[in-house]
């Protein structure tokens, strides 16, 4: 999965009962949002922040934590905005990425040199560039909708929305040796998928682009896909959905993560609003894949 980079955020404290309904009322402002309790301390007030890869409506997130104060009967937090450097998330993971097995896949790393389970089909990634924030949770649910929707036949034609290493697009090309077109907004991230694809024998199969959405015509042209995955982050996803459903075939299915459980009806309500309705939900931990269609 390819994030933005997150470089503004805000931040303010509240007390625990009143954390996630705050959060709730700011994550449509947000790229990514978190709420947590402060480890070692179960009375002090919880934190809640928030990140974007652009400037916030500062006005408006005042606005929505003093409607939501007044909602619930407190005094308003005082909300602090900042600024920071990214992380290099690509040294974090190398040193602490494991195999994952989910369904029929294996992902593994380059260093992995024991033989692949049996039954299962491996795929071959580096482990910074393929999970990007860490946060493995949403490949593994996205893996696990995957493997599912194999179950009820062919696919022919796949878009991995947000590719980033193009994990999600390999996983379909392996299991139905479909077409696929993967696009990111992330330049690198595009070189990287199609090294991956021709690491994984399967370059024959994908068609890696730099694009924003669906900007680029030749998503658009390459449609209508049977399957589309976008493993993003909940504010796009929602954004998208329009042009979304109209490169989607009509017996087509996407498979949504990179959401909180709680952005769930943040993000379905706009796909239902163009006509898609959800068919299985994927949970693990705190984060949620949908399978929509």
């Amino acid at each position: 999965m390819t994030e933005p980079v997150l470089c503004y955020n805000f931040q303010f404290e509240v007390d625990g009962a009143y954390a996630e309904a705050f959060a709730e009322a700011l994550y449509e402002y947000c790229d990514a949002l978190s709420h947590f309790e402060r480890p070692g301390d179960p009375s002090a007030p919880w934190k809640v922040e928030g990140f974007a890869g652009e400037q916030f409506d500062k006005a408006g997130i005042e606005t929505a934590v003093s409607i939501m104060a007044s909602a619930v009967g407190i005094e308003a937090p005082v909300v602090t905005f900042g600024r920071y450097e990214p992380k290099d998330w690509v040294s974090e993971n190398l040193r602490s990425f494991k195999p994952i097995s989910v369904g029929r896949f294996f992902v593994h790393g380059s260093h992995w040199e024991e033989d692949l389970p049996v039954a299962k089909l491996g795929l071959q990634v580096d482990a910074g560039l393929a999970f990007g924030s860490g946060e493995h949770q949403t490949t593994k649910g996205c893996l696990a909708a995957i493997d599912w929707v194999a179950k009820l036949g062919p696919r022919y034609n796949a878009l991995d929305m947000g590719c980033g290493s193009g994990i999600l697009g390999m996983a379909c090309a392996k299991t139905w040796r479909s077409t696929v077109m993967m696009a990111d907004i992330d330049a690198a991230s595009v070189r990287v998928a199609q090294e991956n694809a021709k690491l994984n024998k399967i370059a024959d199969l994908v068609t890696a682009i730099h694009s924003n959405g669906f900007q680029d015509t030749r998503v658009r042209d390459a449609g209508y896909y049977d399957i589309i995955c976008a493993n993003i982050l909940a504010r796009p996803l929602r954004a998208m959905a329009h042009d979304l459903a109209h490169t989607l075939s009509e017996d087509g299915v996407v498979v949504l993560s990179g959401l909180l459980s709680h952005q769930e009806q943040f993000v379905l309500s706009a796909y239902r609003e163009v006509g898609l309705s959800l068919i299985k939900r994927f949970k693990v931990e705190n984060w949620t894949t949908l399978l929509v269609g």
